[in-house]
């Protein structure tokens, strides 16, 4: 669909970027000046979708909160017809992580915000009942019997201490000295509160009327990022860990009395507990397992949704209810495996656009963007748009020969969309303990993707791969030791990267982000240089004759001599966000957030503003040279601007 843009038209043509500063000016091809505002086309959403983070139940409603959606919404699900019954919008935050009911009241600890909003299924109201220091996340909830509500935050690593009545709040401090991730809240019966961290994990048991902190996790799970759930009853502690799939099964009167049993995989991400049964969902997998403390044994009862994230476990009726990131509710037979899976948007739960992970266009008849475990199918020709079900958030989409290559997280892994045959697959993982995949491009000549990425949550560095789509088998290098790779690009034999200082969880190992040039062939880092003292991260790098061209995330542009490591011109543009290049026919281009912009012998000069793309991650951009068109964001839509 097209829409006329003559209402921002002064506004477009006026330029969205501070003067350049230029320290000599690079040889390059003239590039006569923009007289008109370039036609665009308007694809409607980017992506649509109700990703789910938030789980409760309540006898035989299903409680559920959505994800990066605005507004956030809480839904009520009915059990028996499968169906959403009733859903209100919450007043602050973009998702909420954390839910409980108490009492017949349902509360979600929202993140974006740490509010705390109370929703009564009665009336199907929701108000904001508290909010919570400064901090940007409610990651879990756990009502206690006196009713007192416990809330764990990111990211100060605090517990909180809630009055559901009057919305009082109570700063217990930081759970753990250093840890910024409150992950799971649990009470057991006698008021007890467990409370796990990371970026390092760490069980802690917190007395209300003594105010006692005890820390009681098996020293072998001391070296895990997360203990990502918790369960408890009268008698065990159930602990789920990331990234080595550990459940730990822990004697509350003697914690120094525990079982360790290793799941196989990455996450142990729901817990619930119902006698002699342990029963756990972990991914990547997206497998939900049994564990019966009378025989000490581990079954897997099989895979609901595959390759997905479990926002909540819960037995109901003696069956396994489950809800799926991506947006579905499940239900498992523990005996005979039996399931049932119903799509929420199909069952009557709002959909909405969602911020953008990534953007790409396959060979001018399909246009993909990234989302939370979703991808978004926009069949060019047709005009039709639909969701797809992806792994995981594709944070970079890469065409190559008919299929859509994305470079997953969580995990670090490589997946394929095939439109011809409409189908997913999981081809292979970075490996070595990555697990963000930050920048992808592909190298023709290789048959490889130059893939950077972050290493896992507690850990400092990342790595550059390429990836050979033959074998599907991973390279890792470490040109920058102690950051990420943030951006990648290449010419002939050489591959440059650039860094990015942020690690998750834990504060950086560096102060300035740093280039350097890896021979393709042999892995052996070239050179590094601190190109741009003060920087903390490269958005992206362009490869071009003997020019480098790069874009800081705090939106710096420069032109180098990679050969004398020498920056020719540098610019500052007006959106600090960083973005993507591509290169056009002799002219270096660019998308940030608010512009599209073109680089002129006199500096950068904005071809269209006014953009205010809906990112999630960095904007990005794909051109498609056939057509002489570029698609992005505006707002939440897509675009195909026409240069």
């Amino acid at each position: 669909m097209l829409r006329a843009l003559a209402a921002g038209l002064a506004a477009v043509l006026a330029t969205a970027l501070v003067p350049a500063t230029a320290h000599a000016a690079p040889p390059r091809p003239a590039t006569p000046a923009a007289t008109t505002a370039p036609r665009v086309d308007d694809l409607g959403p980017g992506i649509v979708s109700a990703p789910v983070t938030g789980a409760a139940i309540d006898g035989n409603s299903l409680y559920l909160v959505t994800r990066g959606l605005q507004p956030a919404v809480i839904a009520r699900y009915d059990l028996t017809t499968r169906t959403v019954v009733d859903h209100a919008e919450l007043p602050t935050g973009t998702g909420g992580w954390a839910a409980t009911v108490d009492h017949g009241a349902v509360y979600a600890g929202m993140y974006g915000v740490a509010d705390i909003h109370r929703y009564d299924p009665a009336t199907g109201t929701a108000t904001r009942l508290t909010g919570l220091g400064t901090d940007a996340y409610v990651f879990d909830l756990a009502a206690a019997p006196d009713g007192t509500l416990y809330a764990g935050t990111y990211p100060s690593g605090k517990l909180y201490a809630v009055d559901p009545d009057t919305g009082a709040t109570s700063d217990l401090g930081q759970v753990s000295p250093g840890q910024r991730y409150v992950r799971s809240v649990a009470v057991a019966g006698d008021g007890t509160v467990y409370a796990g961290t990371g970026a390092a994990a760490r069980l802690v048991a917190y007395d209300p009327a003594t105010g006692q902190r005890t820390e009681i996790l098996p020293e072998q799970l001391r070296g895990e990022a997360f203990v990502y759930d918790l369960a408890v009853t009268d008698d065990l502690i159930a602990v789920g860990t990331e990234p080595s799939g550990k459940l730990a099964l822990i004697d509350r009167h003697d914690p120094s009395r525990y079982t360790i049993v290793d799941t196989g995989d990455r996450t142990v991400d729901a817990i619930t507990i119902d006698g002699d049964s342990v029963y756990l969902t972990a991914r990547t997998s997206g497998s939900v397992y049994r564990y019966r403390r009378s025989t000490q044994t581990l079954q897997r009862l099989g895979t609901p949704v595959p390759q997905d994230e479990t926002r909540g476990v819960f037995v109901s009726g003696g069956q396994l209810v489950g809800v799926a990131g991506s947006g579905e509710v499940w239900t498992l037979d523990p005996d005979t495996g039996a399931t049932t899976v119903t799509d929420l948007v199909a069952a009557g739960m709002p959909a909405a656009p969602e911020p953008a992970q990534s953007v790409a266009v396959q060979d001018g008849r399909y246009a993909y963007v990234g989302g939370n475990f979703g991808l978004q199918v926009h069949d060019l020709a047709a005009g039709t748009s639909r969701r797809v079900r992806a792994f995981g958030e594709p944070k970079r989409i890469v065409p190559v020969d008919g299929r859509a290559y994305l470079g997953v997280y969580p995990g670090g892994f490589v997946d394929t969309y095939d439109p011809a045959t409409d189908t997913m697959a999981r081809r292979g993982e970075l490996g070595g303990g990555q697990n963000r995949p930050r920048a992808m491009a592909w190298l023709p000549d290789r048959g490889q993707l130059a893939i950077g990425s972050r290493a896992e949550y507690g850990t400092v560095g990342g790595a550059f791969t390429l990836y050979d789509v033959a074998s599907d088998t991973a390279h890792r290098y470490d040109p920058v030791p102690g950051q990420s790779i943030s951006a990648v690009a290449a010419q002939g034999h050489v591959g440059y990267v650039g860094s990015e200082i942020a690690a998750d969880g834990v504060p950086p190992a560096a102060t300035e982000a740093q280039l350097a040039a890896v021979d393709l062939n042999t892995g052996r880092t070239l050179w590094r240089w601190t190109a741009v003292p003060g920087a903390t991260g490269w958005s992206d790098l362009l490869a071009h004759g003997n020019r480098l061209y790069g874009l800081t995330s705090a939106g710096r542009l420069v032109v180098l001599d990679p050969g004398s490591q020498t920056v020719l011109a540098s610019y500052q543009l007006a959106d600090a966000g960083g973005g993507q290049l591509f290169w056009r026919g002799g002219t270096v281009y660019g998308v940030t957030k608010d512009t599209l912009f073109r680089l002129t012998d006199a500096g950068p000069a904005t071809v269209l503003g006014g953009l205010g793309g809906g990112w999630f991650n960095e904007p990005q951009a794909s051109y498609d040279p056939a057509a002489d068109v570029v698609y992005t964001l505006r707002g939440t839509d897509l675009v195909r601007i026409h240069l």
